[in-house]
């Protein structure tokens, strides 16, 4: 998590309130913007990717939906594609399919949730698949 990134504070109906410190909204009695996108990867896929082992919510995890949060002054729209070339390296244009109040981690939040067409497929991450959570996680599972 970014602490020192700045972001808008915005009420339950998603009206600016004041700027303040990523991941401090919650404590504030306030929400904060996230802005995320699904990538359509041709008719009846998505694309699926890994989080960064880095991530402060749900490393490691596959996830259908790429952002983060909205920055001071941005649009959702702007975050969007900020998120998209910043995890992923694409460059498109989202647009915006609905919009709604969430819990998360670190507080209330607003979700904008975009959509994408991919036209090249990404480059795939090199690195090792995570290892799976929960009991069955250990080397000895890996082998059977």
């Amino acid at each position: 998590m970014h602490s020192a990134e700045v972001i808008d504070f915005v009420d339950g109906s998603d009206r600016f309130v004041r700027r303040g410190r990523r991941g401090q909204a919650g404590a504030a009695g306030l929400y904060y913007r996230v802005a995320a996108t699904v990538l359509l990867a041709g008719p009846g896929h998505v694309l699926v990717y890994r989080r960064p082992s880095t991530a402060a919510v749900y490393p490691d995890h596959h996830d259908v939906l790429i952002g983060g949060s909205v920055r001071a002054g941005e649009t959702y729209r702007q975050a969007a594609r900020r998120e998209l070339a910043e995890e992923l390296g694409i460059r498109t244009d989202p647009v915006e399919a609905f919009r709604l109040r969430r819990p998360s981690p670190v507080g209330p939040c607003h979700l904008a949730v975009h959509t994408a067409r991919l036209v090249a497929p990404p480059a795939p991450d090199p690195g090792p698949p995570p290892r799976p959570a929960g009991p069955r996680g250990g080397a000895r599972d890996r082998h059977r």
